[in-house]
């Protein structure tokens, strides 16, 4: 069985995250263990297959998938009850490494939905015994996700800052000026031993960019597009001008690969492979 065979599986439990946002957990037998930052490709019989970051995966291959409802799909997914069946192909794309220094700096910066492989970025760290840094920017207090999780880390390894584009939560303003907030004072030196994970929306990921080349920061971004295949075919998912996708190049990619794409943070392609702008 390969990461691209299809497997029936039962939900087996569902968790309301926030208004319009739903997780599900399912039991995956597989030895291909999902890592931080990869995804999945979720079908729903009779409606649609899409992809979906991993948001979990626990000692017992329990998944889980952290649903927006945004669409069709998506609608189907929060429509499901306990027993219901989906279908899954993956762990799909590379993933999140995690640094070989245990002393570096590390920030983890989302926003939305974004934040979903991140939490399992941060489940990661937080059993390895790594410290770090979560930003978490949303519209308002209600679209913020996973906060009860958040709050049960240790508080002396991790570290939680929280925007909202009306001030609701936190601080007023966007994840990408809370990070240059909190890295003000940093030596070169430090910025030096620092590094970034991202995932959220592009324009956000685009600024953070921006950032880290400043100051020379090592960074790291989960890029989101649409795809109908998930294992290289339909090539909705290419970056120009290299010519890498999404689903077999990442969806992670570093900032010496990022710099080198026109299209990060300005387009993606919509279904028929036309570039759409981001803004």
């Amino acid at each position: 069985m390969t990461e691209n065979t299809i497997q029936t599986l039962r939900v087996s439990r569902i968790k309301n995250d926030c208004i319009g946002v739903k997780t599900l957990i399912f039991k995956k037998p597989t030895e291909l263990k999902p890592k931080p930052g990869q995804f999945a490709m979720i079908w729903v019989p009779g409606v649609d297959e899409v992809p979906m970051s991993i948001s979990a995966c626990d000692e017992a291959s329990n998944w889980a998938i952290t649903v927006k409802n945004v669409g069709e799909c998506t609608q189907s997914l929060h429509n499901l009850t306990i027993n219901d069946y989906i279908g899954v192909r993956g762990p799909l794309g590379n993933y999140f490494k995690l640094p070989t220094d245990r002393k570096k700096n590390i920030f983890l910066v989302g926003g939305g939905i974004g934040m979903a492989p991140l939490r399992f970025l941060a489940h990661d760290l937080n059993k390895s015994g790594y410290n770090f840094k979560i930003i978490q920017g949303a519209k308002e207090e209600s679209d913020l996700l996973y906060m009860d999780e958040f709050y049960d880390y240790d508080r002396e390894s991790s570290e939680f800052h929280f925007c909202t584009d009306d001030g609701s939560y936190g601080e007023k303003g966007f994840a990408s000026d809370l990070f240059e907030t909190l890295i003000k004072d940093y030596t070169p030196e430090q910025f030096k031993n620092t590094v970034v994970y991202s995932c959220g929306p592009e324009i956000m990921m685009y600024k953070l960019l921006q950032k880290c080349e400043k100051h020379n920061i090592e960074f790291y971004a989960c890029l989101e597009r649409i795809m109908r295949c998930g294992c290289g075919l339909c090539g909705l998912c290419t970056l120009d001008p290299l010519g890498l996708l999404v689903c077999k190049d990442g969806p992670i990619f570093s900032s010496e690969e990022l710099k080198k794409i026109e299209d990060f943070g300005k387009y993606k392609r919509d279904f028929t492979g036309r570039k759409i702008s981001l803004e």
